[in-house]
């Protein structure tokens, strides 16, 4: 690869939906779409099919040997993260308990000066992607401006054959485009800051 070549950013994303069929999750993927066809590499880790055990700081210290093969995966994805993709449904105008739990495995390191994008369902309620923003700092990470959240009205009213609600407001489907492009952004430019403070070491 030559220097001139731009690296794809490896985006983490978390889906913090127990659902199925679930609109946190038809979001979420329609916003890996989005991030795909820019270019970016996304593994996804979805809490309702590979459910997290209870966090303890005793097993999250053991990072590298973690019993639980799901949390082993958190920790692997988090290591080669260059950004971050969380989503939820809006639970106790707040989010999921899942989401949580698994923000709860992570530390400084897994988010320090890297982009996270917000995405949440529940009547376009801020509620869910407001707490989230507070938890992403606490992690050191940067939670960018633009955010996406959802309501019924915004998808089909039937699940496709892929299981997912399809996107149809057109107003969703553009922050939909402006949350990508702005998550690779940031990715690109925190990157270089990572690399510098490294460099620096």
């Amino acid at each position: 690869m030559s220097a001139s070549t731009p690296v794809a950013p490896n985006v983490v994303a978390i889906l913090g939906s127990p659902r199925a069929p679930s609109y946190t999750r038809s979001l979420a993927e329609a916003l890996i779409r989005a991030l795909t066809e820019r270019g970016a590499r996304v593994e996804t880790l979805d809490l309702r099919a590979t459910p997290l055990p209870p966090m303890t700081p005793e097993l999250r210290a053991k990072r590298g040997e973690h019993p639980d093969p799901a949390t082993a995966r958190l920790f692997r994805l988090a290591e080669g993260a260059d950004a971050y993709l969380l989503a939820s449904p809006v639970y106790h105008n707040s989010y999921s308990g899942v989401l949580k739990n698994a923000l709860d495995y992570l530390t400084l390191r897994d988010l320090r000066y890297r982009p996270v994008a917000l995405a949440s369902h529940g009547g376009r309620s801020t509620q869910a992607v407001d707490h989230l923003r507070v938890s992403v700092r606490g992690l050191l990470g940067v939670a960018i401006p633009a955010q996406v959240c959802t309501a019924e009205a915004d998808f089909t009213e039937a699940v496709g054959a892929d299981g997912l609600y399809a996107v149809t407001d057109g107003d969703i489907q553009a922050r939909i485009v402006r949350q990508a492009e702005e998550l690779l952004l940031f990715a690109k430019h925190l990157g270089a800051l990572r690399a510098e403070k490294a460099a620096r070491r």
